[in-house]
């Protein structure tokens, strides 16, 4: 599978807020090939502060979920504390403002997503991100082009 590329990542996301979606964290984490490498210079351009992020706390979770399912819980609570203490990011929890944003931005097709991608999405809304990262075939149906950041590159 074709990827975008590193220099077509920098300069679609320099200066930006992202969203990060969970996938994109699990290519990092687990070494997935061949999204790593992008997912590395995301967050080493994160770390140097030409972009910011969010996490949603579900995003959090999901990939906490992985070492937790093989019984690798020091390495869950890792995981977890890593991301929230990441430079330059901000981590959005699941409250009433989050929720007032499922359904209502007319530009999403609420529709076409799972319950977590909703409120994963809504999560970069409340935080006003400019750009959503995932390679998620749901978000990539539901949100615009404009919006959504695939590591996939366009057939």
């Amino acid at each position: 599978m074709k990827t975008i590329t590193t220099s077509a990542l920098r300069e679609q996301i320099n200066g930006k807020k992202i969203l990060v979606d969970t996938n994109i964290i699990i290519y990092l984490t687990d070494v997935i090939q061949p999204y790593e490498p992008l997912s590395r210079l995301l967050f080493e351009m994160v770390e140097h502060g030409d972009v910011s992020a969010v996490f949603s706390i579900i995003t959090i979770a999901e990939v906490m979920q992985g070492p937790a399912k093989k019984g690798r819980h020091r390495i869950a609570q890792d995981v977890k504390n890593y991301l929230l203490n990441f430079p330059n990011t901000h981590c959005q929890e699941i409250t009433t403002d989050v929720l007032e944003h499922v359904g209502r931005d007319k530009r999403i097709d609420w529709a076409k997503l799972r319950t977590v991608d909703s409120l994963i999405i809504a999560s970069g809304l409340e935080r006003e991100a400019d750009l959503f990262i995932s390679n998620d075939d749901h978000f990539r149906r539901a949100v615009p082009p404009d919006l959504v950041l695939s590591f996939r590159s366009p057939r």
